[in-house]
């Protein structure tokens, strides 16, 4: 083995780069059988259904959680004759609040009559401070929009504010991480619900939010008011956005990466997070060469660490830490753990999110490659003397 001349020689000798590249290949191997062989569909659907913010959200969860001084919900899961309806919307007006966004659609008309037109009055007295909400249906994939929606019996006779309730990846069955501002309905432009509930409430538009944010499920709780104690929550109801929708109806609960929940809160985290709580994903080439430093540096850290354990005087002890896999595993062990922790502090503190899932995959892998790449150079050293293999770390 040559031993380089410098510090500086090993940190940069072209063994560590070329284990590092042979990393990325395994990656792309494997990631190519994964998604291409049908029988790994089920390991496929998995790494799908990953996302290291799911991890940081349940860790911020453990701790105590302060409740929302702007969002409150009131759970209307009981109520459904529209006529209460109708007279639940009106206490909840009374209370002044500064916007009441009504997660239920009022599908076609019922036999009740009566119970129609109360809630077509309450609507036309206090709609001006509403948000009704709609469903987009039938997602034309060529065009890019959908071609059809679901409305509210009165959407068409009244001037009302609408927003679709659609949650994105709710029909994967995957945990909905995602949040849109804006849809296409044919020709034209919809809002979220969300996104009218928030424009609402603070009076400007958010024509400039039209990509895809990751909703912030942060450690933050929204009070939720049972329909018997609205009057003596009207001081807290008093200028607040208001979400009214069915907290414990199990039809309307979807995954989310803190657990199962009912729509209505998942509207109320995404609101939160568009009144000024988002999360921000690190560019993809910057998460990618960010990849790749980290691998180089631990790389270069085991290499110098089985160095340093292999030139003791005693020589079975050094011997079996040089050859055997304590050494890189305990370094891969403590790269991980810093690593994690590290990106959770800047996720908590900064909103910022890394990918560490690829970069833990790939110090995996990077061992591998080590393992692969030593005993080719040791093999071929044995057959053939070239300059290359003179300078190796590893004849």
């Amino acid at each position: 083995m040559a031993s380089p001349k410098t510090p500086w020689h090993f940190f940069f000798h072209r063994d560590h780069l070329l284990i590092v590249l042979g990393a990325f290949a395994l990656l792309g191997v494997v990631s190519f059988v994964t998604l291409n062989l049908s029988f790994l569909n089920p390991v496929a659907k998995a790494w799908k259904a990953f996302s290291v913010t799911d991890l940081f959200f349940d860790i911020q969860h453990y701790g105590e959680s302060e409740e929302s001084p702007v969002i409150a919900v009131v759970d209307i899961s009981e109520v459904e004759d529209r006529r209460d309806l109708a007279v639940l919307l009106e206490r909840v007006a009374l209370c002044e609040p500064a916007c009441m966004g009504v997660d239920a659609i009022f599908e076609g008309l019922r036999s009740d009559a009566g119970g129609n037109a109360r809630l077509v009055e309450a609507v036309r007295t206090y709609g001006d401070k509403m948000v009704f909400t709609c469903k987009l249906t039938d997602y034309d994939s060529q065009a890019g929009c959908f071609t059809s929606s679901v409305h509210s019996f009165f959407s068409d006779s009244l001037s009302i504010r609408e927003g679709y309730a659609n949650l994105k990846n709710n029909l994967d069955n995957l945990p909905v991480r995602k949040l849109s501002v804006k849809n296409r309905l044919g020709q034209e432009v919809i809002k979220s619900f969300p996104a009218a509930v928030v424009e609402q409430y603070a009076g400007r538009s958010l024509e400039n939010h039209g990509e895809d944010w990751l909703i912030n499920y942060r450690n933050v709780g929204f009070r939720v008011i049972p329909p018997d104690e609205i009057e003596q929550e009207a001081d807290f109801l008093e200028g607040k956005i208001v979400l009214l929708g069915g907290v414990r109806e199990e039809r309307d609960a979807h995954v989310s990466p803190i657990g199962k929940m009912p729509g209505v809160m998942i509207q109320a985290y995404t609101v939160d997070t568009l009144l000024g709580k988002k999360v921000r994903y690190l560019p993809s080439w910057i998460n990618w060469i960010l990849a790749f430093v980290l691998c180089f540096l631990f790389q270069v850290t085991v290499e110098a660490l089985v160095k340093a354990t292999g030139q003791g005087k005693r020589v079975v002890p050094a011997t079996f830490l040089r050859e055997s896999r304590i050494v890189p595993g305990n370094t891969l062990f403590l790269f991980s753990v810093i690593l994690t922790y590290l990106t959770f502090v800047i996720f908590t503190k900064w909103g910022f999110c890394i990918d560490i899932a690829i970069v833990l995959t790939l110090f995996a892998l990077t061992l591998e490659s080590r393992k692969l790449y030593r005993s080719s150079l040791i093999a071929l050293s044995k057959r053939y003397s070239n300059r290359f293999l003179h300078n190796s770390l590893f004849t």
